[in-house]
């Protein structure tokens, strides 16, 4: 399973943090810059980051965060946003592997593959909904967020990682 962390911190070593976040196979979601400024002169600058991590890895995450002065704390979301998250990380994995850009379709198709052969546990498994309008809410979040780009490909459109600017 997957848990939502916030990091909190400067910007000391955090390409550090980047890095193992993508290692251990976490995704980072969203990354914020505040500058703290006193009057008219400049004090520091701070990031805030939400982090998709597994489990498993929580504890190595937490020991380099304190490595590089910073802190991190669980979020608590809502069920139905926490779904979409972990369901974002799915298809960003399955984004990463592949050497071009898959439609709304093959992805459905790979994400069940992967769900039927227990590389990925659902988050739902209470209902057996249609997974495209979850893939269309992750997408689109996804899409907001700048973790994807998209381009119209014939007759639909194709989704691609954006590597240009990762958070």
């Amino acid at each position: 399973m997957y848990k939502i962390l916030l990091f909190s911190g400067g910007l000391y070593k955090y390409d550090l943090l980047v890095e193992h976040v993508d290692d251990v196979g976490g995704l980072i979601i969203q990354k914020d810059n505040l500058q703290i400024s006193r009057d008219t002169s400049f004090l520091r600058e701070e990031i805030k980051v939400i982090l998709i991590i597994p489990t498993n890895e929580i504890s190595s995450v937490k020991s380099l965060v304190k490595e590089i002065k910073g802190e991190i704390e669980e979020l608590k979301l809502e069920e139905a946003i926490h779904g979409k998250l972990i369901n974002s990380l799915k298809v960003y994995n399955i984004l990463c592997k592949s050497n071009s850009g898959l439609n709304k379709e093959s992805l459905q198709k790979l994400m069940k593959e992967q769900e039927e052969s227990g590389l990925f546990i659902t988050v739902d498994t209470s209902t057996n909904e249609d997974t495209i309008p979850q893939i269309e809410e992750c997408l689109e979040l996804m899409l907001s967020l700048e973790i994807l780009k998209k381009h119209q490909k014939n007759d639909e459109f194709e989704y691609y990682v954006n590597l240009n600017d990762k958070p």
